[in-house]
């Protein structure tokens, strides 16, 4: 009996999820999760879905997660794409590979070695490989075993879903519970998202375990028989058709009389099963299945064959459709060849387990070898390495760092570690052996400082002072990660320290400037540091790599502290676009972007922006997240409130995906703080909650930033004693990390206006006034804005309008709308108090106009509300034109007016089509046209206002 589907029996409310899932999927993606117990027949209903996605005219792609690839980078990706990506000729289908999905080409490509972006580039170009490929008809990705599944394909999942909901892409997983996943942690991240449905297939009852064999015995079945069956198999699937293949093999009817056979077998466990049926078999049959076994699914029957000692390929076929007739393998096509694969994991361990621990080592030395003499790709050898013991192959390090190598350019950090690891066990030369951990060290660190610090460590203690020099930024690191900051200060502090005095001075002023960035924003209270100061200032200006790097870090310390002296040098070491391509975005170099955006310096989001684009072609996901922080905080501090969530979310997802805590950390604080002002003070706090920031605990770090923003909120809601408090906690960690700058971190705001509502107005004065003092030092128009429009509401009532019209003054030609539009917002209510209703409307009109375009909606409504107040009508849209668009909104406006695609446009901006359409949908509203073809002359024109303020009479 040639291998065939079996009816499905009891899954009619699974078979009406499918069906409804499938016929929704123009409606927008998502996930299908299908979970049980081994052998419930979550395959069975995958094959269901396969046939229901085919049969409505959809693409379908599958895949197998296996545990004995679970170190192999992007395995389940590259069953999914590989046939659909590139034609038999193994050339690219190249409309699947336009815009960025060509930087997954590696992972997909196991051939190809050109070319290394980093695992954040590989996501973004899987994301829009899948995006393209569900462009001419709905895609359905198929993947069973999903706990085996290799880490790099898992974290393409945990990008892909959250950003399907309007895309036509349903993903279909099966998940074996009860069984150790490759990756816990990110398993239940993909399995606990929203699902469009859930399906848990249960055991049959009696009646349809003699319904399931009769089809697998292919005749009768009496009562007693099927009885005794389903009481020994408890009703599972794949045992009760594991027990009628067994039957079938042996001529054992179905009878009543046979049912004590069942009795004897029905015990037994899958691997009897089979081997019984194996033994049935011709000789050869049973030497092909093992060879299948340790080469692995979705095996090429010529390889099978060699590895099984079969010189006869026509031998070798006839042995394959035996197996597959008895239900062991299926036999599949893949370009245009045949290919063995089990047709369950529980078979194919049945076979691999006959082996015993001598025939499986010699066997994997055999694989390694022949895909090493056929050329496979040294990922493919390197599993096979992992299998034998250390010194067994004399080229295994060679092959191990190679297929390190290959994983870490297709992003797979992961893999590349294992392989590095596995390496160590070999007999190695001391250097050759630190240079190994070395590497092996500042891999693991991508996704697990605690392991990446030892390893760095025991490199360290064996390394020379010129060595270490490579090692201690990243050890140094690593221990500020692991909350340990003092030990990773010293381990820089020493590097630096054992350098010869004529040694390379480039190197030297590289080491300090690492060590003086991790130390600004991470390490707290070390003033041995900040001495340092003065005299790295009297540094001879250069412009060497090291030069720059402190430059940046000078001014990132200097900022925290509130002095602006690097601002200069910073601004100038970011214009160099070459130095900015170089740097990490984790070091010196951020400590730069951070001076410019707290001084306002527009040349901040140009860089960022740029900074963005690299991280999406060639970035890591850590390079990603400090990207997306520090340009989040900058759209904050600019106004524009959507830019400034979305790059908050896009951090969190990140810290998600690679298990960075203050990535989540500051992703929440300045989502948190974007939603504030936007008035979702709800969805605020449950961001701050899901960082743990809350009244009454923190996690630990740099936990300044977000004890500010839970300050704001509890502040705006009215709980002022609260906002005092935690305004107080804030200040006690700001002393603490030496952040004396309030363009940084101001507590000071937040406690002032706590202070002011609780009556207490000399304390509140007291500290508007040295908030504002610190502010007139710093100078930069966003702070000192702010700092006079506190000033002002705290102070007496006859001072009010000259502090508020000084913060408008400082304000108007600066990059901070929205503070902008505060201090209108202030003056105008202060004029109107004062009696003044006509001087109030033009301020009060203005701040209307500029909050509606940041999406500030308290501050409109306020604005709005100041407006009835004082006898002018509120129009009904504050402005139309090109004025009236935020700057993600002109962006997107401005690419679409050239006529780019709503694909195109994401791609360019690095976010997903629903994004766009969100954006464009603005557009049209606010510019008043209703198509792309109007926006050239639209975006020309001037802003005008609709329905004009009038006075009331």
């Amino acid at each position: 009996m040639a291998h065939r589907e079996l009816e499905l029996l009891e899954r009619e409310t699974e078979s009406a999820l499918i069906a409804g899932t499938i016929a929704g999927i123009q409606k927008g993606g998502g996930l299908l999760l299908v979970k049980g117990v081994a052998g419930t027949g979550k395959s069975r209903l995958l094959a269901e879905i396969r046939t229901a996605a085919t049969q409505a005219g959809l693409g379908v792609t599958t895949a197998r997660g296996t545990e004995f690839e679970q170190d192999f980078a992007f395995g389940v990706v590259r069953q999914l794409f590989e046939e659909m990506a590139f034609k038999a000729d193994r050339t690219p289908r190249e409309s699947l590979w336009a815009g960025a999905a060509r930087q997954a080409r590696d992972a997909i490509d196991a051939i190809s070695g050109a070319g290394e972006p980093g695992d954040f580039a590989v996501l973004h170009g899987l994301y829009w490989l899948t995006i393209n490929a569900c462009q001419d008809r709905s895609l359905v990705l198929i993947i069973d075993d999903l706990q085996w599944c290799d880490r790099p394909s898992l974290r393409y999942l945990a990008y892909l879903l959250p950003r399907i909901e309007t895309q036509p892409v349903l993903v279909a997983v099966a998940v074996r519970t009860g069984e150790r996943a490759t990756d816990e942690r990110l398993l239940q991240h993909i399995v606990s998202a929203p699902a469009l449905a859930e399906l848990n297939p249960k055991d049959l009852s009696a009646k349809a375990t003699a319904r399931l064999l009769r089809q697998v015995m292919q005749g009768e079945v009496e009562e007693e028989f099927a009885v005794t069956s389903h009481r020994a198999t408890g009703g599972n699937p794949l045992l009760l058709r594991e027990l009628g293949l067994t039957f079938s093999s042996q001529g054992v009817s179905g009878s009543d009389g046979n049912a004590g056979r069942v009795a004897e077998l029905g015990g037994l466990a899958v691997a009897h099963l089979v081997a019984s049926r194996l033994t049935a078999l011709p000789e050869a049959c049973a030497p092909l299945a093992r060879a299948v076994a340790v080469l692995g699914d979705r095996t090429p029957l010529m390889r099978a064959a060699r590895m099984a000692g079969q010189d006869s390929i026509s031998q070798a076929l006839e042995c394959a459709m035996l197996l597959e007739q008895r239900g062991i393998v299926r036999i599949d096509e893949i370009y245009g060849s045949p290919a063995l694969s089990f047709v369950h994991p529980l078979v194919r361990n049945a076979v691999y387990e006959s082996l015993d621990r001598t025939d499986r080592t010699t066997s994997h030395h055999r694989a390694a070898q022949l895909l090493r003499e056929i050329g496979s790709p040294p990922e493919q050898v390197a599993y096979h390495l992992m299998k034998i013991p250390a010194t067994m192959d004399p080229g295994a390090v060679a092959d191990l760092r190679a297929a390190a190598a290959a994983a870490a350019a297709r992003g797979a950090p992961e893999s590349a570690y294992v392989y590095l690891r596995r390496s160590l066990d070999e007999a190695l030369e001391d250097g050759e052996r630190r240079v190994i951990l070395l590497e092996a060290g500042r891999t693991a660190l991508l996704f697990d400082v605690v392991t990446g610090a030892r390893l760095l460590q025991e490199a360290w203690d064996s390394a020379e002072p010129v060595e270490r020099a490579e090692i201690g930024p990243y050890l140094g690191m690593a221990y500020i990660f692991l909350a340990m900051p003092d030990v990773g200060v010293d381990v820089q502090k020493s590097t630096i320290s054992g350098l010869a005095a004529d040694g390379d001075d480039d190197l030297r002023k590289r080491l300090q400037a690492c060590l003086l960035s991790s130390s600004t924003w991470y390490v707290p209270g070390r003033d041995d540091i900040v001495e340092c100061l003065p005299e790295l200032h009297r540094l001879p200006y250069g412009d060497g790599f090291g030069d720059r790097l402190l430059y940046c870090a000078v001014a990132g310390r200097n900022t925290a502290l509130g002095d602006p002296s690097g601002v200069l040098r910073a601004r100038e070491t970011l214009a160099d676009e070459t130095f900015v391509d170089q740097a990490d975005p984790n070091g010196p170099l951020a400590c730069g972007w951070w001076s410019l955006a707290a001084a306002d310096d527009g040349a901040s989001i140009a860089s960022l922006d740029a900074a963005v684009k690299r991280a999406h072609v060639g970035g890591s996901l850590f390079t990603l997240a400090s990207v997306y922080i520090h340009r989040g905080y900058t759209l904050l501090w600019h106004g524009d409130l959507a830019g400034a969530e979305q790059d908050g979310r896009e951090t969190i997802r990140v810290g998600q995906l690679n298990g960075s805590g203050v990535a989540r950390l500051l992703g929440s604080t300045v989502l948190a703080e974007a939603l504030i002002e936007q008035g979702r003070l709800d969805e605020a706090g449950q961001a701050l909650t899901a960082a743990g920031i809350t009244s009454e605990s923190c996690p630990p770090g740099p936990v300044y930033l977000s004890l500010v923003a839970l300050s704001i909120l509890q502040g705006i809601r009215g709980n002022h004693e609260m906002a005092l408090e935690i305004a107080r906690q804030a200040e006690e960690a700001c002393r603490v990390y030496q952040i004396r700058n309030p363009a940084v971190a101001d507590w000071r705001t937040p406690a002032a206006l706590a202070l002011h509502h609780l009556e207490r107005e000399s304390e509140a004065r007291l500290i508007a006034d040295e908030n504002l003092e610190l502010a007139r030092r710093w100078g930069a128009p966003r702070t000192l804005g702010r700092a006079l429009r506190v000033a002002g509401r705290v102070s007496l009532e006859k001072e009010r309008i000259t502090r508020f019209g000084e913060a408008i003054d400082v304000l108007e030609d600066s990059p901070a709308h929205l503070e902008y539009a505060k201090a209108l917002l202030e003056l105008g209510t202060a004029l109107r108090r004062a009696g003044g209703r006509n001087d109030a409307r033009p301020p009060l009109r203005r701040a209307l106009d500029i909050a509606t375009r940041c999406g500030a909606v308290p501050v409109a409504d306020r604005a709005g509300a100041e407006l009835a107040t004082v006898g002018a009508r509120r129009r009904r849209t504050a402005l139309t034109g090109p004025g009236a668009l935020t700057p993600s909104e002109r962006r997107v406006a401005d690419l679409a007016a050239s006529g780019r695609t709503n694909r195109q446009i994401a791609q360019t901006l690095f976010v997903t089509p629903k994004t766009v359409e969100v954006h464009l949908s603005n557009c049209y509203r606010k510019l008043c046209v209703t198509s792309r073809a109007e926006l050239p002359d639209a975006l020309g024109a001037e802003p005008e206002n609709t329905d004009t303020d009038t006075d009331r009479t």
